[in-house]
């Protein structure tokens, strides 16, 4: 399973609440160990971009990923993501 459909997954469990910050996605991915599908763990690049990626204001874009994400500066001036 991808890791944008790991963490969608992860929001209907309330495991990450909505709206989350890319920090907090960090928090769930080592708490939770999320990891590849061979096991190695995700690196630190993948995960920065792995949001920005999916987001729908990334559009038109060169990378793959599905734009299913929103997104939105929030109070404390950090980018949150909701599905």
């Amino acid at each position: 399973m991808s890791l944008i459909e790991q963490i969608f997954e992860a929001t209907q469990s309330n495991a990450l609440t909505q709206p989350f910050t890319v920090e907090q996605m960090k928090i769930w991915l080592v708490s939770k160990a999320i990891v590849k599908s061979d096991g190695s763990k995700y690196a630190e690049a993948s995960i920065d971009a792995i949001l920005s990626n999916s987001d729908v204001k990334n559009s038109p874009t060169t990378n793959k990923n599905r734009k299913v994400l929103l997104s939105r500066i929030n109070e404390h001036g950090n980018k949150e993501y909701w599905f």
